[in-house]
């Protein structure tokens, strides 16, 4: 381990040889004091183009190693003094500054604020940067810089929405100033994917004062309505896309975004006309009032979905005529129904919504998938009163597990039943959950399996025969070759980012990223490699051990989905065939898409497994001397392709007329095994 004495020599020293540098650097107990005593150090060798690539990659480690512990570095007033002078005179990048100000730790000094003036960009860009030079001010005490901006801001028209924001900003806490500076001007969604704090949720929790943000939000929000409301009814001139400009559409934005996340009333009545009235002309025009605003708003539903957001969205996209506004709003649109479901309590107010059928299903399967993840939890009087009392909810109810102490579902009279068919006494005030079978023990799992398979229940979706997965002592998902153009079309269509290292998604507050050994980019073509399943919290990687059991598992049947569609190899670079093999068995122990699978086949063709009719070889179904492969469904005897007269696609089967859920790769094997007995 290194020691604050022996990196503070080695970065102020050049080596004697650029490959003789010393023991590999461990910065384990360093402490964020420590760090911030370092830290001008590390700036000046980072940015002095004299510092030799030795000592800057000595450097590079240190911040590497302290970005992958989340250590942060605490700087005291002469520590970012140092810092400042650290790096080449003149002006900065802002985010840079921001970072060292935001690593200020005590109560700012005398000095900073005339170190801080010569690293600001030019004057002609404090309008575009005034959040982030508001935070500096702020936190550093500069009420010269303050001063200067209150000055620019007041020179603006009073009715400009960017300088109304900036005076309800003026008393927000600096720390939600940083987040703001750090979101990339509202338009990206950092609280979906990325490590800085959501500025939307920080505004939130502000005090809710006549002059503060909040008031401000609401106000802005209904003056937009009331001027589009007037514009469509004639009362203004139309001039498409003048409604609001940039800089408007992206402060609405945010104001949407805190009331999104407030769960605000007044915002549910006043999102679905808003959107409407920005993303359609008055006229009969292909064009729109404010593409800006519709756009905005779009980000700020897909960030904080609610069902009053989601519908909007549904409802804008029936009626937006500019064909490139639709595309970019139709984005929005899944990721939106899938974030709904992580805000349950939200969430069910789309029951009460009057959707047909049809489209409330649809978001009903989006809802209940991410309760796999972060389980909707109602005591057992409101589940009833919530779920029973909508027709195409009690059919979601009625269909699945439940679990509150032991597992049940509804039976006749809607009464609570275990699996062996016995009444299960749950009290009004019990928690009710989503049951997985990643929590249940074999012997439990088996019993819903087979009351399922003996009742012929057909889930919603799929549960009982889920695939499940479990911490393991290797890499689950390592060593596969994947095809990069199904690998990230299915990926983005699954709801994965592009990441640098390849794949990252959220599952409930962590993020997994699936490492591939080559950057994926729309558009690219070739094989890689996977590498790993990482989980992150913040900028901690945990152990899969430490990942909460649900959202271990869905990640991994998340990652099994991309690998069984994408893989064309399985990659031992260096051929060993025991390595093969033991990549092979870690998937074996688990119950992924291939178990399951299997799983299902040998209870439905358990009756011709015993009369020795059928066999379950390895992913292949025997019979008569033919083998169906479980993977593709093909039918091959002696190695050539067979062709079976299969039923047409009435999706009933002569030998097993019904499936425990539905698959179409499934049913495929079961038409070919059927045909195949029918000709035997």
């Amino acid at each position: 381990m290194s020691h604050y004495a022996e990196l503070r020599d080695r970065l102020g020293t050049q080596p004697d040889h650029p490959r003789f540098v010393g023991v590999p650097i461990d910065i384990g107990g360093l402490s964020p004091d420590e760090l911030g005593a370092l830290w001008p150090l590390l700036q000046r060798v980072q940015w002095s183009p004299d510092a030799g690539d030795a000592l800057r990659q000595q450097a590079g480690e240190v911040l590497r190693q302290a970005a992958q512990r989340g250590l942060l570095p605490r700087l005291d007033n002469a520590g970012l003094l140092a810092t400042l002078q650290a790096v080449p005179s003149g002006p900065v990048h802002l985010s840079w500054l921001l970072g060292q100000v935001r690593y200020l730790a005590p109560l700012p000094g005398a000095g900073l604020e005339a170190a801080l003036l010569p690293r600001l960009p030019p004057e002609e860009r404090w309008f575009a940067d005034r959040h982030a030079l508001l935070a500096i001010a702020r936190a550093t005490g500069a009420d010269g810089l303050l001063a200067r901006l209150d000055a620019l801001i007041a020179g603006r028209p009073a009715h400009d929405l960017a300088a109304r924001e900036y005076a309800a900003l003026r008393a927000v806490a600096p720390e939600t100033l940083f987040a703001l500076a750090f979101s990339g001007h509202y338009t990206s969604l950092v609280a979906d994917e990325g490590e800085e704090a959501d500025p939307a949720a920080m505004l939130a929790a502000e005090p809710d004062e006549p002059r503060g943000y909040l008031h401000f939000a609401r106000a802005a929000l209904a003056g937009a309505a009331e001027q589009l409301a007037r514009l469509h009814a004639g009362e203004l001139p139309y001039v498409a896309d003048a409604a609001f400009d940039r800089d408007d559409a992206l402060v609405l934005g945010m104001a949407a975004r805190v009331a999104a996340t407030r769960d605000e009333a007044w915002y549910a009545g006043l999102i679905g006309p808003l959107l409407a009235q920005a993303c359609v002309a008055p006229t009969a025009a292909r064009t729109a009032p404010s593409q800006a605003l519709t756009v905005a708003l779009g980000h700020a539903i897909e960030a904080v979905p609610t069902p009053e957001g989601v519908l909007a969205l549904r409802q804008a996209l029936a009626l937006v005529r500019h064909a490139g506004l639709q595309k970019k709003l139709a984005r929005h649109q899944k990721p939106a129904e899938r974030g709904l479901a992580a805000r349950p309590a939200v969430a069910l107010r789309l029951l009460d919504a009057g959707l047909a059928p049809k489209a409330l299903r649809a978001l009903l399967v989006q809802f209940f998938e991410r309760c796999f993840v972060e389980p909707l939890v109602l005591p057992y009087g409101a589940w009833r009163a919530r779920l029973l009392a909508n027709k195409t909810a009690a059919e979601f109810a009625r269909g699945l597990v439940w679990r509150s102490g032991a597992a049940w579902m509804l039976g006749p009279e809607d009464r609570p039943l275990d699996a062996q068919g016995e009444a299960v006494a749950v009290a009004d005030d019990e928690p009710v959950t989503l049951w997985h079978p990643v929590e249940a023990d074999e012997a439990e799992r088996e019993a819903w399996r087979a009351r399922i398979l003996a009742q012929q229940l057909r889930q919603p979706l799929r549960q009982v025969f889920r695939e499940w997965y479990r911490p393991t002592d290797g890499e689950l998902f390592a060593g596969y070759e994947l095809d990069a153009v199904p690998l990230v079309g299915l990926a983005r269509r699954e709801g994965w980012k592009l990441d640098h290292d390849g794949l990252l998604r959220r599952f409930g507050d962590l993020r997994a990223l699936f490492v591939v050994s080559d950057r994926l980019y729309p558009g690219c073509g070739g094989a890689v490699a996977s590498r790993a399943l990482l989980f992150r919290h913040g900028a901690a990687t945990l152990a899969p051990a430490a990942v909460p059991p649900r959202v271990l598992s869905e990640a991994c049947r998340a990652v099994d989905l991309l690998v069984s569609v994408s893989s064309v190899a399985l990659d031992t670079e260096d051929g060993n065939p025991c390595e093969r093999s033991r990549r092979l068995l870690l998937l074996a122990g688990q119950t992924g898409r291939d178990a399951m699978r299997r799983r299902v086949l040998a209870a439905l063709l358990a009756p011709r497994i015993a009369d020795g009719s059928v066999k379950l070889d390895g992913f292949h179904v025997e019979v008569g001397g033919a083998r169906v492969s479980m993977r593709t469904g093909r039918v091959l005897r002696d190695g050539a392709p067979v062709e079976l007269a299969l039923p047409a696609s009435d999706r009933k089967l002569g030998a097993v007329p019904w499936l425990p859920y539905d698959e179409a790769l499934l049913e495929r094997v079961m038409q070919g095994v059927a045909a195949l007995l029918g000709g035997a």
